[in-house]
């Protein structure tokens, strides 16, 4: 048989205390004239005293006001009380909690809402943790009951622990890191303003930010509130939260949600390092709304995967983004003769990262898609005859520079002009779009992964320069790059050389150097934290390194030239002129300047705070709204970033002679073995598809 819970019933006697602490309660109403003498009554029959009650009206229809009035002239005048009536509705319940936390006196507020209730001991045993001034919300399990006070579940774990782990049976005191990371990153765990009492402050900002949300709002409060302080957990269930039947879920509605939920945690996730256990927890809340989603289709339309492919990579982590903001997306990989769908899957999963997408071999797609993306000049030959209502080309690098001027050249060129809506990774991307195309492009901005890429403490700083060596991949400039470390071991013999990046020997080396070869993400964080400069040279797109060594406080060398002028800060990045004495002049520059250094470094720290690959996957989202839902074409004009002038060769650079170097031609034997082994890889497709057809 149902329980009918009744405060009236065993009323606790009251605690006389000399000096209580001064609570303000107030109770935000609207049109709860049936449940509002109750919750006057829960606060009037708390142990603990009531220093003050503020009462909201946020312009009930009903006779909310009448019944209010009449109530009040029964309360004790020995507690102050203020009733607010509000001739036009505020529109926001954040907009009432605010005004409550204004005319509030006392130094700690109890937010109760006017159709739930409480037992008699809520505020007595509440109250109690603030002894610690560094807690700031107190709050309790809440029980469920209906319209009728009839228990629905005794407690509410249900909704907060979804994995069952049991972590909230005990009571609790904990930073508010501790929260943030472990709870309020996955979900609100903090179910009903009812349940907390708040150390007042003045959360003007956060009350007004809250408002930006539909469902969430409270979540963002919680957890911005528990940055600076403490939280109490009381495992016992002193709260009654009402629940009023069932209401029926839109569409709209289970999107709003959605969205809010990933908002949130993306942003919690960018202001702490979570372990993974918690990461897993964070697509399981995500997972939980996907059953209510009107899912979008997207189809992504991809060269073959290769083993260490940044691009690739970069494609899968953002058909991951959209999956976690509700997409449902497929991938199409260029047929080979040899792949399935299975194999194909399982590369992706060994060699980028886990992805649930559907995965098909050949470009004949299996459903009606509402958006498809083009990842590289080759497959956009294929999408222009693909059927999709929209149709989008993800572009990660000016590709025509990838070959000489002919017909390749300039049939990669082409591929930005037959309308797909482009989406560029950087800003340089988008400007060249603009300006030489003039296709309007959005942007999502480079990132590092802050999890892995920071500063770390017992790292001991050596004399060194690390320099991306991947002689397989032209646009490196391995040939430069050598000469340039070449010169800055004549100039700076103690100087240590690490190069990394590359299994591939490429050239024959005649200078002291350490060659790493390709290493482990964390290896590469390590020997950023080490070295004293970073040397990376990209000739097209910006490559995703500098600012990944940029995070970890490493000063960065570059090329200067147009597409590192929209995206690289200049206090994190020296840019130097093209020439190898150049190159090592500005590297040698840095290693002579501790200052100099120092306030690279800093400064490198600071901006990627700002840039974490979960901003980035925000933004794809954002593209990917706006491409479906406008006409994609109100894009702000894009800037240069870095305005300073290129770093010129010094004296010294210069009267460095290496007569052995002017004898080696800069030719790149391993992009001629790259052009043999395309060359055999096609052979093999199509003595594959004879054998198939046979």
């Amino acid at each position: 048989m149902s329980k009918k819970i009744n405060i009236y019933k065993n009323q606790m006697k009251k605690l006389e205390i000399e000096n209580p602490k001064k609570l303000s309660v107030i109770i935000p109403n609207y049109n709860y004239a049936n449940f509002i003498i109750e919750r006057i009554d829960s606060i009037l029959m708390q142990t603990y005293p009531i220093y003050e009650l503020i009462i909201l009206d946020d312009c009930s229809t009903d006779n909310s006001i009448e019944v209010i009035e009449e109530k009040i002239k029964t309360i004790d005048k020995s507690i102050k009380v203020q009733f607010v009536k509000n001739e036009k509705n505020s529109g926001g319940v954040f907009k009432q909690w605010k005004k409550g936390f204004d005319l509030a006196s006392g130094d700690f507020i109890w937010i109760a809402e006017a159709d739930d209730t409480a037992e008699n001991n809520f505020v007595e045993e509440l109250i109690k943790p603030f002894d610690d001034p560094e807690v700031v919300l107190s709050y309790c399990e809440s029980a469920r009951i209906d319209g009728e006070n009839m228990l629905i579940r005794e407690k509410s774990d249900d909704l907060y622990d979804m994995c069952r782990t049991g972590e909230w049976e005990k009571s609790y005191i904990w930073t508010g890191r501790e929260e943030n990371i472990y709870h309020l990153s996955v979900t609100n765990t903090i179910l009903n303003v009812s349940s907390v009492l708040w150390r007042k402050k003045d959360y003007t900002d956060i009350f007004e930010k809250a408002g930006e949300f539909k469902v969430a709002g409270d979540w963002y409060i919680y957890y911005n509130i528990l940055r600076n302080g403490k939280i109490s957990w009381n495992s016992k269930p002193l709260n009654y939260y009402r629940k009023h039947g069932s209401s029926v879920c839109t569409d709209v509605q289970a999107q709003t949600e959605f969205d809010e939920i990933c908002r949130l945690q993306d942003e919690i996730s960018a202001l702490y390092e979570l372990p993974r256990e918690i990461k897993t927890k964070q697509q399981m809340r995500r997972d939980l709304m996907y059953p209510l989603l009107p899912r979008k289709k997207i189809a992504w339309v991809m060269p073959h995967p290769g083993k260490g492919s940044g691009g690739h990579r970069t494609i899968i982590q953002n058909v991951n983004a959209l999956m976690n903001a509700g997409y449902e997306c497929d991938i199409y990989v260029e047929e080979d003769g040899v792949s399935t769908p299975v194999t194909v899957k399982q590369k992706i999963n060994q060699w980028y990262e886990p992805c649930d997408a559907g995965v098909y071999v050949g470009f004949d797609l299996k459903k009606e898609y509402d958006l498809m993306f083009a990842t590289g000049w080759q497959t956009i030959a294929f999408a222009r005859s693909l059927p999709a209502k929209k149709k989008a080309y993800f572009i990660q690098d000016y590709e025509p520079w990838f070959f000489p001027m002919g017909d390749q050249y300039l049939m990669t060129e082409n591929s930005y002009k037959y309308g797909f809506l482009p989406v560029t990774i950087g800003k340089w991307l988008a400007h060249k779009m603009a300006s030489e195309f003039n296709t309007p492009a959005e942007y999502f901005d480079f990132g590092a992964d802050l999890n892995i890429y920071k500063p770390l403490e017992n790292v001991k700083k050596e004399n060194a320069v690390c320099y991306v060596y991947q002689p397989e991949k032209p646009r490196r400039c391995d040939y430069i790059g050598l000469e340039a470390l070449k010169i800055v071991k004549a100039m700076r013999p103690d100087v240590k050389i690490y190069l990394y990046g590359s299994n591939i020997e490429g050239r024959v080396i005649d200078f002291e150097h350490e060659n790493l070869h390709i290493i482990p993400v964390h290896q590469c964080n390590e020997l950023y934290n080490k070295c004293k400069v970073g040397l990376c040279i990209s000739a097209s797109n910006p490559s995703r390194i500098p600012f990944e060594m940029m995070a970890t406080g490493l000063p960065v060398v570059e090329l200067y030239k147009e597409n590192n002028l929209y995206d690289m800060p200049e206090g994190g990045v020296l840019l130097a002129d093209t020439t190898p004495e150049a190159i090592a002049s500005a590297v040698v520059s840095i290693l002579d300047n501790p200052e100099t250094a120092e306030s690279m470094s800093k400064f490198g720290i600071e901006y990627m705070k700002n840039y974490p690959l979960e901003k980035g996957f925000g933004q794809i989202v954002d593209v990917v709204n706006d491409m479906l839902e406008t006409d994609y074409n109100d894009m702000p004009k894009i800037e240069r970033l870095y305005n300073k002038p290129a770093f010129q060769a010094s004296e010294e650079s210069k009267k460095v002679n290496f007569q052995e170097a002017k004898n080696i031609p800069p030719v790149n034997d391993v992009e001629e073995h790259g052009k043999v082994y395309c060359f055999l890889r096609k052979c093999k497709r199509k003595v594959c598809k004879i054998l198939k057809s046979r």
